[in-house]
This record gives structure tokens, sequence and C-alpha cells, in this order.
């Protein structure tokens, strides 16, 4: 009888899937960082950025054209480091972030609060 050395198999690996890994599925632009804080805090530059996809036939809008609006805008929000943070993560993931942003009735209230204070007073 022949002994063998102690040969180890090594496992085998199973196939990878072709497409996308489970959980990563695209959320819509408004449940990204940056297209929920434009929706409630630049609301009349969100639309034009909407309206601009719509036109141009495409699902969500590019890094480089909410730059471009964000250039050509007056508004203060543009100037914060909380929308350049947003806008980094934004081009960095896409529609697939690492957690989308839901709404409730507080959020809602606060963000009419700050549209209100921002445009009426």
């Amino acid at each position: 009888m022949k002994t063998f050395p102690n040969s180890r198999k090594k496992p085998k690996r199973r196939k990878k899937k072709p497409g996308r890994p489970k959980g990563h599925s695209l959320k819509n632009f408004d449940q990204t960082r940056i297209g929920f804080l434009m929706k409630h805090e630049v609301p009349i530059e969100y639309k034009l950025l909407m309206e601009v996809s719509d036109f141009l036939k495409i699902h969500a809008p590019s890094p480089e054209l909410i730059e471009a609006i964000s250039y050509a805008s007056d508004d203060i929000f543009f100037k914060k480091a909380k929308f350049w943070r947003c806008l980094m993560d934004y081009k960095k993931y896409g529609l697939r972030p690492p957690y989308s942003i839901h709404t409730n009735a507080n959020k809602e209230l606060y963000y009419i609060h700050l549209r209100f204070k921002k445009y009426l007073i």
C-alpha cells in the first residue's frame, strides 16, 4: 500500500455572477443626498435640473450638469461645504449610494420652514 503525502484540496470558488451585486439597486435621484437636499433647499434649481434632464432624456443628471447649475446660481446653498460633500459623494456612488434618504413628517415641516424663511422673509 502506498501512502500519499497529506495533500489538502483547495476549496472550489464559486463562479462570480454577472451584473450588479444584490442589494445595490438604483435609487431615484431625489433619494440621493444631493437630490434630497436640492429638492428641499433649492427647489427652483432642482426643477430646472429635472427639466433639463427630461429634455436631454437622461434618467438622472450628471455631476457636471449639477456643478454647472451651481456655478450659474447665486444661491448661498451652493457655496456651502455640505453641498460640495454631497456632490463628491454623488460623483463617487452615482445612483447607488450607501444609504438612501427618505422623508417623514418632521423633515418635511423642517424644510417647509426653511423655504418659508428663505423666500418669504
